[in-house]
């Protein structure tokens, strides 16, 4: 517990020195486990990703005292990424494979928080897909993203009203979720659920 407190206090401290030369950091994320990465002095941060991994990396951004999911996606393996993360956030990534993945980061700048800009934003809807069966599950998310859940697994995800999922099926694709805002924010779905609905309605 200790080393992992270690980790984030080193990435705390170290912020300042990355706000100036704007260098890139490394980290390795152990097979299976999830890092954590907070700047809580900053009112919020800007930070660049590359994926240096041969996998897809997962990462989400959460609240910082209750630890609900506020975004998640996946970075592709060679996938570069620019985020913001908000006052009161910290920022996560996660390795579902039984390899060492690599990541490296930037911090581009920090939120004062003197200045806002009102922008008119797609609804978001941030929740987890999860997988509750013995096999893997291989999703299109069109212009986001194809993952690949492995069993007994979870992926959140960060998606505009009106984006599709499908189930990629013998060369085929079975749309089986329509995001609207009937979906609440941080709610868990189970695919196996979505899949035989949609096969059903197939039939």
């Amino acid at each position: 517990m200790s080393k992992y407190l270690s980790i984030l206090l080193f990435f705390c401290f170290l912020s300042f020195g990355q706000q100036k030369s704007k260098e890139r950091s490394q980290l390795l994320i152990p097979p299976k486990q999830i890092v954590q990465i907070d700047y809580p002095f900053f009112k919020g941060f800007t930070t660049k990703v590359w994926n240096k991994s041969k996998f897809e990396m997962g990462v989400s951004v959460h609240n910082r005292k209750t630890d609900s999911l506020v975004k998640g996606f996946g970075i592709p393996k060679g996938g570069t990424n620019i985020l913001t993360i908000g006052a009161g956030n910290y920022l996560q990534f996660e390795n579902r494979f039984l390899a060492t993945l690599k990541v490296e980061f930037s911090l581009q700048k920090g939120s004062s928080g003197k200045k806002k800009t009102t922008q008119t934003l797609t609804p978001q809807r941030a929740f987890y897909l999860e997988n509750n069966t013995a096999q893997s599950l291989p999703l299109l998310i069109p212009g986001v993203m194809s993952p690949k859940l492995n069993p007994f697994s979870r992926s959140g995800v960060d998606l505009p009203n009106g984006q599709k999922v499908y189930l990629k099926l013998n060369g085929k694709r079975v749309l089986i979720l329509t995001v609207t805002d009937s979906i609440k924010q941080g709610v868990r779905i189970d695919l196996a659920e979505l899949i035989n609905k949609a096969l059903n309605n197939e039939n």
